[in-house]
């Protein structure tokens, strides 16, 4: 919460510093876009950005993400998986809000052309699931998973806005990269509680399976019914790209 309160704040001074920018001598009037972002749709978010030219080569960008909390496993990465190993009943949300700055090369004071961005984003995620296991007697019982990420990010972007018309906006932000830090909240419940211990077991393994710097931060304890997982402070890169739609006015 406190990330997101100084996310918060950031924007706040952000769109105040635009209201004092004295944007009234640039050359045009559609200093204003208003964009949607399609790939987002494949992370079970639905995200736009508002973007305000400041002056003729600088823009203040705002995003957020809208969590569908729809089904995961019917991505197509899952489709070599085998059917009985697939989770089910299961759920997957992000929310995020994204905080930019742009530079173009340009001066037309119009969002387009060639730019660079630095900017800040936080992010909540949320999954739940069901999977099938089975015990070394091949008993089979449930385990379900609930498990909640939160993050703070920064990056920079690399991209190329066209304007159509001077009204349709095309931007391709084709190379980003960000590094963050991220605090994970989770739990396993097995139906059968008998099977807490297996579960810790396999949870353990798989967790001293990851990088070192990873692993180090997550913590694997458990209660009588389930096995909980905290991470703090796990840092990680990540790369954005894709393309959004929108309108200038």
């Amino acid at each position: 919460m406190k990330k997101l309160n100084l996310l918060l704040i950031l924007i706040s001074v952000a769109m105040y510093v635009t209201a004092q920018e004295p944007v009234s001598d640039l050359p045009v009037t559609r200093k204003n876009s208003v964009k949607f972002l399609p790939v987002n749709l494949s992370l079970n978010s639905i995200a736009f950005e508002y973007e305000r030219m400041i002056s003729t080569k600088n823009s203040l960008t705002l995003g957020i993400g809208i969590p569908t909390n729809s089904s995961f496993t019917k991505k197509s990465i899952f489709d070599t998986m085998d059917p009985a190993d697939m989770p089910y009943n299961d759920k997957l949300g992000i929310f995020s809000v994204r905080a930019a700055f742009r530079h173009y090369a340009g001066k037309s004071g119009l969002p387009k052309g060639f730019y660079i961005s630095p900017y800040l984003k936080y992010q909540d995620i949320k999954v739940n699931a069901t999977i099938s296991a089975t015990d070394d007697n091949d008993n089979s019982y449930e385990n379900k998973i609930e498990m909640k990420v939160n993050t703070m990010n920064l990056g920079f972007q690399l991209g190329y806005q066209f304007l159509i018309g001077k009204r349709v906006n095309i931007d391709f932000y084709f190379f980003g990269l960000e590094a963050g830090m991220a605090n994970i909240d989770g739990n396993s419940t097995p139906d059968n509680p008998s099977y807490v211990n297996s579960v810790a077991s396999d949870v353990q393994n798989f967790v001293d399976d990851m990088p070192t710097f990873v692993g180090d931060k997550i913590k694997v304890s458990k209660t009588t019914t389930s096995v909980l997982l905290k991470g703090t402070s796990i840092p990680y890169p990540f790369y954005r790209g894709g393309i959004s739609l929108g309108i200038a006015f």
